[in-house]
């Protein structure tokens, strides 16, 4: 596997679409920055004060939006770069001169995973080197940012999972890159779906209006959207499954059990990883 991971990260810094993702990423980190400190002085806030870039310009309100782009990320460049491996003969060569199915399909894996978390530095990078001189230093507690960074981390790893799973399984091009991005994008309205309904409150207020239209009785209502017992522990255990559910707990920094998700991230990394090496491994390649 050594010898294949040579070559792929060889043919990495080659790669056109590798370095326009690193651009487009560093780029990303330096325009949050930059919105967010015009956004603070349109508004009349004087970042010099404490207070107010305490709670005004938080550096990790930007910093940690690169969870919410990483899934896309990795969904484009792992299917651009890997879907030609098909078309070009690639994957027949390899195994031609004695590359086993197993080593291809993990090397690639890894080789996605490595890309992806590079260019998701390269945005960390330089929304560090711009955001502190503009909106200072993080203000959460050092432990929940570590745990972000690392769980944020695996969850990228089960996205290239299931990304890898997808192109390495599908003889074109064009397909992989469909159903990834495609792919994707459900996983992400699927998991503000059910963030909705997690978040929905236990009681609305309800209104009756007099005849000269007053409002009277505003008294609480039980709404019947909230979800309660077992119903509330499926919401909740696909949310923490599904990589854009972590992905928008992440973003906001709203998670309170840091290891099960990333335990339940390190499960789909390892499932989907598994059954797809071993698709592969029976794929006709002809």
């Amino acid at each position: 596997m050594t010898k294949l991971l040579s070559a792929n990260f060889l043919r990495l810094w080659k790669s056109t679409a590798f370095r326009v993702c690193m651009i487009v990423c560093a780029a990303l980190g330096v325009l949050t920055i930059l919105g967010e400190f015009q956004f603070q002085v349109s508004t009349g806030a004087d970042l010099s004060v404490p207070e107010v870039a305490q709670y005004k310009a938080l550096l990790e309100k930007e910093f940690f939006q690169y969870v919410g782009i990483a899934g896309i990320l990795a969904a484009s460049f792992i299917s651009v770069f890997f879907g030609t491996e098909y078309s070009d003969g690639t994957i027949r060569n390899k195994i031609a001169v004695g590359h086993s199915r197993l080593s291809i399909y993990f090397a690639n894996l890894i080789t996605g995973f490595a890309a992806s978390l590079l260019c998701i530095a390269g945005y960390m990078l330089s929304c560090l080197a711009v955001g502190v001189p503009l909106l200072g230093w993080f203000t959460k507690p050092a432990p929940l940012l570590l745990a972000t960074i690392a769980g944020s981390a695996l969850m990228l790893a089960a996205f290239c999972a299931i990304f890898t799973f997808v192109v390495m399984n599908s003889s074109k091009k064009s397909t992989s890159v469909v159903v990834c991005l495609l792919g994707v994008f459900l996983l992400l309205f699927a998991a503000v779906y059910l963030n909705v309904r997690l978040e929905a409150p236990e009681f609305i207020q309800g209104y009756e209006m007099s005849v000269n239209g007053e409002i009277v009785n505003a008294v609480p209502e039980p709404n019947p959207h909230y979800l309660r017992d077992t119903a509330r522990t499926v919401y909740q255990f696909l949310y923490d499954l599904l990589p854009t559910g972590q992905s928008l707990q992440y973003t906001m920094l709203s998670f309170t059990e840091p290891l099960r998700l990333m335990g339940l991230a390190a499960a789909v990394t390892a499932l989907f990883s598994a059954a797809g090496a071993a698709l592969f491994k029976r794929k006709d390649l002809k």
